[in-house]
């Protein structure tokens, strides 16, 4: 993903039967690219609808982690996914370093816009992502968050 594009912050349209991508669908492949280089996207597989989950394993304390909010997740159709930046694996555990900008962005922001967040370049980073400054300026992105936080809220 460049540096110009942007990743809309929410789904717009429901999924086509077939056909062309929506712009929903073009928001989440370029999640998925933005992601990739920091550990990728990773599905639980739980129906939306339905709110039941297959509990296998490590899947399974993964979905109580987030459950319990430990780390953000979006929904994608009849799936949760969760960007693996969030976890230090082979744990899982969660990372403390996203955990603290989570909170610091607080419920104002729901998965998908936290998702975003992290990748898109932020004038508080000069144009750096916060997820590229995350292990080096941790301060800095905290302050990102808050004020991106104060922004959203007021």
């Amino acid at each position: 993903m460049s540096r110009t594009q942007s990743i809309p912050s929410a789904p717009m349209q429901q999924h086509p039967a077939c056909g062309n991508p929506t712009a929903q669908d073009r928001a989440f492949i370029a999640l998925q690219n933005a992601y990739r280089p920091h550990g990728g996207l990773s599905r639980l597989h739980r129906r939306v609808a339905g709110g039941c989950m297959r509990p296998t394993g490590q899947e399974h304390e993964v979905a109580n982690i987030v459950d319990a909010g430990g780390v953000f997740a979006f929904h994608w159709y009849d799936d949760l996914w969760i960007p693996m930046f969030q976890l230090d694996l082979p744990g899982p555990k969660v990372a403390a370093g996203p955990q603290h900008v989570v909170a610091e962005l607080g419920g104002s922001f729901d998965g998908w816009a936290l998702a975003c967040w992290f990748v898109e370049p932020n004038s508080w980073l000069a144009s750096r992502s916060p997820i590229e400054c995350l292990s080096s300026r941790l301060p800095d992105v905290l302050e990102a968050a808050r004020a991106d936080r104060f922004v959203a809220t007021n």
